[in-house]
């Protein structure tokens, strides 16, 4: 229903002719009384201008709108509410054909006229996307044609996640037709690719009763080819066609931009005379990219010179000289293996155990402590976790204990020459016992001190006397066995008393 024909907007805008309706907006020739001049005026339903929440989203999409400015797109001039509570926003004249009239009235377009009507389209969407703007909704009632073919593209400024109920799911990616819509740059690189693959053909390429179906169908199969309508095409433009209308968002073209680029470049060998807008377009892109050749060429130059300068003039090599941290500490291992223990004791001369191990004592200071065995040894500081040594009057602890140094409790050996290897040739072997200081020990009557200079062995194990064979031990030039002191041979044959 035409509810605003005839009425005056914001006391300045006068509605005349419905174009569309739209559930985002009905749209609506107008004039400006103020100015004298023909303009487009889009509206807010009456019915949904009483929701605040739809009047902040169309005055948001207006905004947005407002800030393109591009010869192929409806541009916006003014937008608001009036003191009645209509919103509105209004965009420059345009003449009331779109390309949903054209391709209702014509079979197919000719290439060339389809190429030019295409790359129109991707010029305006293309300076949209540079502002970060998505149009989301991309179809032939939001193109709106001129005399000469010049292209108006509208619509721009909604909420690409919102696709309105009245959005003709045919021109819509597949990511769009979901449950959740995720529309991007290449959601519009797909819309753009089915209308120029209904304008070279003159249907659509997935078609369906409901949204469901059409999503069915653009992932279950390519569309036909266009070579199955016509062979009079050339045989690039179908792959370019095809790649835009890819169902996998990663297989389309990046951007709009590089779509634009086939377009332009496929309409150059058609012969065809590109509008002033996607002239333009190609130009300003051509000299973006001299201009950063440019831009690289100057910065390779100055690094180049200021390196010569460094290593010319300065006489430096910037990739070899390195410069020592002020405040940097020298870094010393701990306990390195240099082996110069092992170096001066080879160094030594000839010497006796006795005269080695004197010589390690007076040197105890320029070793460390423990000689593998005992921690304390060598006089020097005991490695970490020794054991305490036995205390002596007047003998500190990281000390040597003296060689004639007895511990309580322990035995004296003296050790005849020429006994085993394993043996010092002379000197004394402490035998240490663990000391009680608060119990003495008591000396063994039956013990007696072997004189010096004499081999003391250990007295053997007491075990009961066995019994005498019944036949004598055979007669051989072997010695008798020693017999222990102070006992008695028994006689052979006989049985002993000591039961």
């Amino acid at each position: 229903m035409n509810e605003f024909a005839g009425k005056l907007v914001a006391d300045k805008y006068r509605i005349e002719e419905l174009i569309r309706e739209s559930e985002s907006g009905d749209l609506y020739t107008g004039h400006h009384e103020v100015q004298d001049r023909p303009v487009t005026i889009k509206m807010l339903p009456s019915a949904y201008s009483v929701d605040t929440r739809w009047v902040k989203r169309f005055i948001d999409e207006a905004r947005a709108a407002s800030s393109l400015d591009h010869p192929n797109i409806l541009n916006i001039s003014d937008f608001g509410t009036d003191a009645r509570g209509i919103s509105y926003a209004v965009y420059e004249s345009s003449d009331v054909q779109t390309l949903a009239d054209l391709v209702g009235s014509e079979p197919a377009f000719d290439e060339k006229r389809a190429l030019d009507i295409s790359s129109q389209i991707a010029a305006g969407v293309t300076a949209a996307h540079a502002k970060k703007i998505v149009h989301g909704r991309l179809d032939p009632k939001n193109i709106f044609v001129s005399e000469g073919d010049v292209i108006k593209v509208s619509g721009f400024g909604g909420d690409p996640m919102y696709i309105v109920r009245d959005a003709d799911p045919r021109y819509l990616a597949p990511e769009q037709c979901t449950a959740f819509p995720a529309a991007d740059e290449r959601s519009d690189v797909f819309s753009l690719g089915v209308l120029l693959y209904e304008m070279l053909s003159g249907s659509v390429p997935y078609d369906g009763a409901t949204t469901t179906d059409i999503l069915a169908k653009q992932n279950a199969e390519p569309p036909p080819p266009l070579s199955a309508f016509r062979r009079d095409l050339h045989p690039e433009i179908e792959p370019i066609v095809l790649s835009a209308m890819a169902a996998d968002p990663e297989r389309r073209y990046s951007n709009m931009a590089a779509f634009a680029e086939d377009l332009n470049i496929l309409s150059g060998r058609l012969g065809v005379p590109l509008k002033a807008a996607a002239a333009a377009a190609g130009v300003t892109r051509k000299r973006s990219i001299w201009q950063t050749a440019f831009v690289v060429l100057a910065g390779i130059s100055i690094f180049a010179a200021a390196l010569i300068y460094a290593t010319s003039v300065r006489k430096t090599d910037p990739t070899t000289q390195l410069v020592a941290d002020a405040g940097s500490l020298p870094v010393q291992p701990i306990g390195p293996a240099t082996g110069a223990q092992e170096e001066s004791l080879a160094r030594l001369p000839a010497m006796t155990d006795a005269e080695i191990l004197a010589n390690s004592m007076t040197s105890a200071d320029d070793l460390p402590g423990g000689d593998g065995y005992n921690a304390w040894a060598n006089g020097g500081v005991p490695p970490a976790g020794a054991p305490l040594g036995v205390p002596i009057t007047g003998v500190p602890l990281n000390q040597t204990f003296p060689p004639d140094y007895v511990p309580q409790g322990g035995q004296v050996y003296t050790i005849e020459p020429g006994g085993s290897q394993f043996m010092p040739s002379e000197g004394v072997i402490l035998v240490p016992v663990p000391m009680n200081t608060n119990t003495a020990v008591k000396p063994d009557p039956t013990t007696k001190t072997p004189p010096a200079n004499t081999a003391v062995k250990p007295a053997p194990e007491t075990k009961p006397t066995p019994k005498p064979m019944a036949t004598p031990p055979p007669k051989g030039n072997k010695p008798a066995a020693t017999q222990p002191k102070n006992e008695k041979p028994v006689p052979s044959g006989q049985p002993d008393d000591i039961d």
